[in-house]
């Protein structure tokens, strides 16, 4: 019996539960995916330089299911709230209270278990194809490359089942201390909230002041400050200063406009406006909720593909010569003085005896080698070499153009010195030669720099590991800036159908309520087009209000990636037009399910 009723409440409420279906299949997909691509040994072993990608997904994996608690905490609540009243006319018909709580159970951990399957098997197909684009993209062979993964299976059927039973005792809780008439009359009440004038300013700095925290938070955390409670401080202030904004400032906002004549004067604006005012009280978590999710989502895609753009400025900032050659062979330097690009190419000679280098300083005076660091070229002063110790600048350059694989031991770098050409003939050991390649664009001529990589590695007798290059570092970092455009695109696509489901649980929820008013519009001779323009328009503001604060958000939020990113806005347009066309997307959607329910049929009658 209690499995039937179970069943029959899923189904009278399949709209909801298919939103909420929806939302965690495709997250339980990817955080599969993110674990299947982590503990893949074929995937990781197959290249040295992909020894980063696990701690990537990982950390998303990490990141999608600490955003899932929440998510699944608000849907749960919600479902419940939708319930309740079904659930107080069990219990008024003689129903235990208990026995009301194992049917909510039952439809919780049904649900629950269904999306968990479902998800596992969207989650291989689609593990599948983001290893077959992984492997396309990066370059590389995994011919063993495996989209089923024990190991992550495990993990994501522990982890959901977890969650599911939590929610659905918290549920439980919650409905075991709720009075029956509570439980009758809970779905219909409206709750406005009225907050008067001393109240709201206060509300209205407290919001301002939370947010201020919280974005200074994260601003700190990008200069470097990774304190526990730096980053808590962020994750509190933020969620909680944009719930009083909705509760304060949109709701003033909302007044102006109301009070304008033009607004007075145009259709149902002051409807719709009122619409909005009347909810917003019963709005405002829902939409902090939304706007923190969306967040996530434009933040994921536009710190996965801002990693990507940043790759040749950080590259460009740390480097000044484009190649650096340790005894370039005739075969290095033919490639280079055949090829078509523009360049130069300067010898410095040196000698090693044992822990020194020792550089001609009539070839540093000739030409006074550069190096740059965060942006910033620093020149030694030609005089300089003159004096008995080299300044710092000169010991810099100089330990840069000695090559560092011919260091033994990393931690202890041999010194150097500048002698002059007659001091330095005395030293009986063979002469060698940095060579040092400056040309009119680097990354123009990636298949030079590949070539002369191979080259320098072959005649040094060195390993890929050993060897380092402007080029070489590029392409590693490259490597990783690819896995976390992954990352990026598909924790935004699960925070994304995250906010959509929470999103549209509201919004068709409220349909069948809405429909009475809409109807009451009908009768006292409103047009049908002009209720249908005005439906677009209150989704419009629950949709635009969001992602207005939710881009607020994102730009304050960057600021903590400034360590990683030099230029955390650099092309922020690309993944805001992707964002926005999905987001213009779903609200359109929205807009058309809404208004077929609440327009279906004679409402006249």
């Amino acid at each position: 019996m209690l499995l039937k009723l179970s069943l029959s409440g899923i189904q009278k409420r399949a709209r909801d539960y298919i939103v909420l279906f929806s939302g965690l299949v495709l997250t339980v997909a990817i955080f599969y995916m993110f674990e299947a691509v982590a503990t893949n040994k074929s995937f990781i072993h197959s290249s040295s330089s992909l020894s980063v990608l696990p701690t990537i997904f990982q950390l998303g994996s990490v990141l999608l299911g600490m955003i899932t608690i929440f998510y699944l905490m608000y849907a749960n609540s919600f479902l419940l709230t939708m319930r309740q009243r079904e659930f107080g006319m069990y219990i008024m018909l003689g129903a235990k209270k208990s026995k009301v709580i194992q049917i909510m159970f039952g439809e919780t951990f049904s649900v629950g278990l269904l999306s968990l399957l479902t998800g596992i098997g969207f989650g291989i197909g689609l593990t599948g194809l983001v290893s077959h684009l992984l492997i396309q993209i990066l370059d590389f062979k995994a011919p063993h490359f495996q989209i089923w993964s024990g190991q992550a299976f495990s993990f994501t059927v522990i982890f959901f089942i977890i969650l599911f039973i939590l929610g659905a005792i918290f549920n439980g809780l919650i409905l075991g201390k709720t009075k029956v008439i509570d439980l009758l009359k809970g779905e219909k009440r409206v709750k406005r909230v009225r907050i008067k004038a001393p109240q709201r300013f206060t509300l209205f700095i407290l919001s301002i002041g939370l947010l201020a925290i919280g974005y200074y938070a994260l601003y700190q955390v990008g200069n470097g400050k990774m304190q526990l409670n730096v980053i808590i401080t962020g994750l509190i202030t933020i969620p909680a200063g944009t719930y009083f904004v909705y509760l304060v400032v949109v709701t003033q906002i909302i007044n102006w406009i109301k009070a304008r004549p033009q607004t007075i004067s145009k259709q149902l604006k002051t409807f719709t406006l009122s619409q909005i005012d009347f909810r917003m009280g019963q709005y405002a978590r829902m939409l902090a909720v939304v706007t923190i999710l969306l967040a996530m989502a434009l933040g994921s895609l536009t710190v996965g593909l801002g990693f990507k753009s940043n790759l040749a400025i950080v590259n460009d900032r740390n480097y000044y010569y484009d190649a650096v050659l340790h005894n370039a062979s005739k075969e290095e330097q033919n490639l280079i003085k055949n090829s078509d690009m523009q360049s130069e190419m300067t010898n410095y000679q040196y000698k090693v005896m044992g822990e020194k280098v020792y550089y001609l300083d009539d070839d540093l005076a000739l030409h006074v080698p550069k190096i740059r660091m965060d942006g910033k070229n620093f020149v030694p002063e030609k005089t300089d070499l003159k004096v008995k110790k080299l300044s710092n600048t000169w010991q810099m350059v100089l330990n840069d153009l000695y090559p560092y694989f011919m260091n033994p031991d990393l931690s202890k770098l041999k010194s150097v010195e500048t002698l002059t050409k007659n001091e330095f003939n005395t030293i009986k050991e063979p002469v060698q030669v940095t060579t040092v390649v400056k040309t009119n664009d680097f990354h123009q001529y990636s298949k030079i720099w590949d070539k002369l990589d191979q080259l320098e590695i072959k005649h040094n007798n060195l390993n890929g590991e050993q060897y380092l290059s402007r080029y070489k570092g590029e392409q590693e970092i490259g490597e990783m800036a690819k896995g976390l455009e992954f990352m990026g695109f598909f924790l935004g696509s699960a925070f994304l159908a995250m906010m959509a489901s929470t999103l549209m649980f509201k919004i068709l929820s409220g349909a069948q309520d809405d429909r009475r008013r809409y109807q009451m519009l009908l009768k006292i001779g409103t047009q049908k087009k002009v209720i249908k323009k005005s439906i677009a328009q209150e989704l419009g503001w629950l949709f635009a209000i969001p992602a207005g604060v939710g881009l607020i958000h994102v730009l304050f939020g960057l600021q903590m990636f400034k360590m990683m990113m030099t230029r955390p806005y650099h092309q922020i347009w690309i993944p805001i037009v992707i964002m926005g066309l999905f987001y213009m997307i779903y609200y359109l959607i929205t807009v058309v399910m809404y208004q077929k329910l609440v327009l279906k049929g004679d409402l006249t009658k």
